[in-house]
């Protein structure tokens, strides 16, 4: 059962619909920042989410991204014994939206794609915390490939980093060489996790691209080339 699946697989690549829902599940990795004489940390630990994701074309598609947390952060002090000196119950939600280019390997089911995000991320301490929730602007990049069993249904397997941003700077220069200006932003959270999910293809299906060869109108003999 499993072999003629496998070789059905292997020897077609099924198109996408309009509109992919990817409910998903996955680990998030602990995250260390270093200070002075302290450093943080937030532990890892399971994630849940999905996203909705738009096709314009079997090329491009416009994703919003919700990802979900519930872990322990704390402040530690360097040495051995790693005195906690603050910390407690932590929630982590992203909500993003960017856009997700996917690429085509010819006769396969399989589709790589990569993905970029900006969005917000809402920070929220236990209930038992000083400090009230914090919301951030926030930065995402995603990896994976999607693996079609049909237009309809398939599963999605990515590697995906999440930050919210700290803060923003930029400035203007100018030179004998020209002006110019910069923006840059800095954060003391990067969440990688990894994840899977199943795709449920709603809408239409979305048309076989079709790429013609270029051909150029040929030159047409002068009459009677070899008669002077």
């Amino acid at each position: 059962m499993i072999l003629p699946l496998a070789i059905l697989l292997a020897l077609h690549s099924f198109a996408q619909t309009q509109v992919e829902l990817i409910p998903n599940a996955g680990y998030t990795f602990p995250s260390r920042t270093d200070f002075y004489d302290v450093y943080g940390r937030i532990n890892g630990g399971l994630n849940l989410g999905g996203s909705l994701k738009f096709n314009l074309n079997r090329s491009l598609g416009l994703e919003v991204l919700y990802n979900h947390m519930n872990t322990q952060s704390g402040v530690y002090q360097y040495g051995y014994d790693g005195q906690k000196l603050a910390g407690g119950d932590l929630t982590l939600d992203y909500i993003m939206l960017g856009m997700v280019p996917s690429f085509n390997i010819p006769g396969s089911t399989v589709r790589p794609f990569i993905g970029a995000f900006l969005g917000a991320a809402v920070l929220t301490p236990g209930a038992n915390s000083a400090y009230s929730s914090d919301t951030k602007f926030a930065m995402g990049l995603q990896l994976g490939t999607n693996i079609y069993c049909s237009p309809r249904v398939g599963i999605q397997l990515k590697a995906q980093l999440l930050s919210p941003v700290d803060g923003a700077g930029g400035g203007f220069y100018f030179s004998n060489y020209g002006v110019g200006s910069d923006i840059s932003g800095y954060s003391s959270i990067y969440q990688f996790s990894l994840n899977a999910g199943l795709i449920i293809g709603l809408g239409q299906v979305l048309p076989e691209q079709v790429y013609h060869r270029s051909s150029r109108p040929r030159a047409r003999p002068r009459p009677y080339r070899y008669y002077y």
